[in-house]
């Protein structure tokens, strides 16, 4: 028994002796982009933000489509491009309109308004369904 414990302690010293150069070596945490292995995703977002995005090759303002496809915009607050432009539905403060169910089109980032489908109205060709609720474009 007492070898047992004995080997058993030579065994867990071997480990961490094997392990502890590994963990106490210095991580190059900040690989140089020129090698092209390394790149940062931060995800796909609609609204504009500025970060390096790898198709452009630098910082940029943009956003995303819902394909996730990078496209540039203007710097929030500068001129026409102070919104948040996004194309899918969604619902939020639009000044002007309240809080609204919308998208933004064209590129200038119109809005365009979403309502409850009414089923005693013509139903428009343009209609999402988000949960059991449909909303249409009128």
């Amino acid at each position: 028994m007492k070898l047992m414990r004995a080997l058993s302690a030579f065994c867990l010293a071997a480990g961490m002796a094997a392990t502890a150069p590994v963990i106490a070596a210095p991580v190059n945490v900040a690989p140089s982009h020129d090698a092209g292995l390394v790149v940062q995703v931060r995800g796909c977002h609609s609204n504009v933000q500025r970060h390096f995005v790898p198709e452009f090759g630098r910082t940029v303002w943009h956003f995303h489509r819902r394909n996730c496809r990078p496209v540039r915009a203007d710097r929030p607050g500068a001129g026409g491009g102070g919104r948040d432009c996004h194309r899918d539905v969604r619902r939020h403060l639009v000044p002007g309109y309240g809080r609204v169910t919308h998208r933004h089109v064209g590129p200038n980032c119109r809005v365009r308004v979403y309502r409850q489908y009414n089923p005693g109205r013509p139903r428009p060709a343009n209609c999402i369904q988000i949960g059991p609720v449909r909303y249409c474009e009128y």
